[in-house]
């Protein structure tokens, strides 16, 4: 049986890159890609599939910070698949503001989008699930050692890291593998506008003295997707950061 897949912020980054692996060695059914905002992005993604893959996906503009977001894409997913195989919680969103600088208003943001929105994605659509699907979490290194930086994105990302292991129970009876990913510093539009002082102070602490490229990121995801006894791990991809 052709798998159904649904990835959250696939237009564009770690998501696209995941998007065009699976489509190098995996034979689906039908695949949904979410993205948030940008057309450009979708456009241009969609584009670059070929003819009979596309035929095989459905874009869907949904903002998953929003429940109203999570409402458009749960109805998309609903009325386009009979059953899920493979999801991939991708979305997330972080601020580099001070911590003194901090309001309720974002901190709920931060936090609804990148735990609160993925919780109740699975939680209407668990029924869906087929058994031996697979669900991969996008967490962060920044989860596992904490980066001052962003206080608010750490957190959220260390609730997603425990949310794979935590959710494992809920679906032992459909043998379901929910497991996380941990990058580190990926080579994304998030790295925009940063200096080369920066980068050269940050790459100093890493194993390999460079950023990661999100097809490296990708290539794990799908190495994880495709085995059948990897269940309640949280996989970093960092290059060896932090041993210098």
């Amino acid at each position: 049986m052709e798998r159904n897949i649904l990835i959250t912020s696939g237009s564009a980054g770690i998501g696209k890159s995941i998007v065009k692996k699976i489509v190098e060695c995996e034979s689906f059914h039908r695949m949904i890609i979410n993205y948030g905002h940008n057309d450009e992005a979708a456009e241009e993604l969609k584009a670059s599939l070929p003819k009979d893959i596309v035929e095989k996906v459905v874009f869907v503009k949904a903002d998953m910070s929003t429940v109203e977001g999570l409402d458009i894409l749960v109805n998309a997913v609903k009325k386009e698949f009979d059953h899920i195989d493979w999801l991939i919680c991708n979305t997330g969103i972080g601020t580099y503001a001070k911590f003194e600088d901090y309001d309720i208003e974002l901190w709920d943001k931060v936090m609804r989008t990148n735990v609160t929105i993925p919780v109740f994605l699975i939680q209407r659509l668990k029924n869906m699930f087929s058994y031996g699907g697979k669900i991969i979490f996008m967490t962060s290194y920044s989860g596992i050692v904490p980066y001052s930086s962003s206080i608010v994105y750490g957190t959220s990302k260390a609730a997603v890291a425990f949310l794979a292991k935590n959710l494992m129970k809920e679906f032992e009876s459909k043998g379901v593998c929910l497991n996380a990913i941990a990058p580190g510093f990926i080579e994304t539009r998030w790295q925009d506008g940063r200096s080369q002082e920066s980068y050269d102070r940050i790459n100093a602490k890493i194993a390999l003295h460079r950023f990661g490229k999100p097809e490296e990121v990708a290539k794990i995801t799908y190495d994880v997707l495709t085995n059948d006894y990897i269940n309640g791990a949280v996989i970093e991809v960092t290059g060896g950061y932090g041993y210098f």
